[in-house]
């Protein structure tokens, strides 16, 4: 097959980067044959790498799918946006064993953007039932739904001695509550809610440093002047350890277009075996009613602190079991052709 995306790139902390990237290594590990094109980002993993216009109207692109005669799979880092429907149309025109496209983000679409997915007749994976639904409705009855999202090797609980070692190294006095978010540090996301969390928690927030224009300075100084916060905004070669320190993972994001579908943050931490605080956000609908989670819709100070006070008490935790089926290595076989 062949992989399309401008979301390749070796220094990868963010959603929509994420779901390509760990997808593509993956598929082409277990599918050497897949030749995989990048444009935008230039990564050291793509076989290609083009210089495309907004409407891929590329001699040496189309012209290579159509002789190949292979399936495509394109990840737009724009997601549903009416210029990523018109190249899907495109590249459908020419992809002569069919084209599958993952949409990481959800946006409304107008007749025109549904139009151009409707007439490229591609595969629309969707990340979440949600998803699906929406797809179903608005394009048709070609969408799958596709349950990804977590390296389960990667993210693990680890051993009492392990953890006590990783909260020195990272600064946390002994017997300190630690609360954890990991995203975008912008208002959308309403990471402004960390400030109602009681000072007893040592929060710790991994902030993206992908996206620097989405980054919200009057907020950081907000949550710089709370005691007891951490804020890391560098590349984390190995952030597991983040979540292997933390009691606690708070997720408050509401909005779809601040997130993807599936929140890898919330996967990554319940893999862990983290207690988990949460809207009903995207995917996570699937988990109610597990022990591990607790949903929330209000973001007062009692409403949270009462919910974080009583997940960092749970026994009952058992989030790693209700992740296993959302590993990348999993899901490839649903995507290769």
């Amino acid at each position: 097959m062949i992989i399309l995306s401008d979301c390749l790139t070796e220094k990868v902390d963010e959603g929509c980067l994420k779901v390509a990237n760990s997808l593509t290594k993956r598929i082409k590990s277990a599918y050497p044959a897949t030749t995989v094109i990048s444009y935008e980002r230039r990564p050291k993993q793509s076989d290609l790498h083009m210089k495309l216009n907004k409407l891929f109207l590329n001699y040496s692109l189309l012209s290579l799918i159509n002789k190949r005669k292979e399936s495509v799979l394109y990840i737009p880092f724009a997601s549903n946006t009416k210029a990523s429907a018109i190249r899907t149309w495109i590249l459908s025109c020419v992809a002569k064993r069919g084209l599958k496209v993952i949409f990481v983000l959800r946006f409304p679409m107008d007749k025109i953007t549904k139009l151009f997915l409707r007439m490229s007749k591609a595969e629309i994976i969707a990340l979440s039932k949600e998803s699906y639904q929406f797809y179903k409705q608005e394009i048709g009855s070609n969408t799958t739904y596709l349950k990804t999202g977590i390296d389960t090797i990667q993210f693990t609980p680890v051993s009492k001695e392990k953890r006590e070692i990783l909260r020195e190294k990272y600064n946390v006095s002994p017997g300190q509550k630690v609360l954890l978010h990991v995203g975008h540090l912008k208002n959308g996301r309403n990471v402004d809610k960390l400030l109602n969390v009681d000072e007893k928690y040592h929060v710790f927030l991994v902030v993206s440093s992908v996206t620097e224009s989405e980054k919200d300075a009057e907020l950081r100084e907000k949550l710089m002047a709370r005691s007891n916060t951490t804020i890391i905004d560098d590349y984390l070669e190995h952030i597991e350890e983040i979540y292997q320190i933390a009691d606690v993972y708070f997720f408050p994001v509401q909005e779809s277009e601040n997130c993807i579908d599936v929140p890898l943050s919330v996967l990554e931490a319940a893999a862990c075996n983290l207690p988990i605080v949460t809207t009903d956000y995207g995917e996570l609908k699937a988990f109610k009613g597990e022990e591990g989670f607790c949903f929330i819709s209000t973001f007062d100070a009692e409403t949270i602190n009462e919910a974080i006070n009583r997940m960092s008490e749970c026994q009952e935790c058992n989030n790693r079991r209700v992740v296993l089926e959302y590993d990348w290595d999993t899901s490839i076989k649903h995507l290769a052709i």
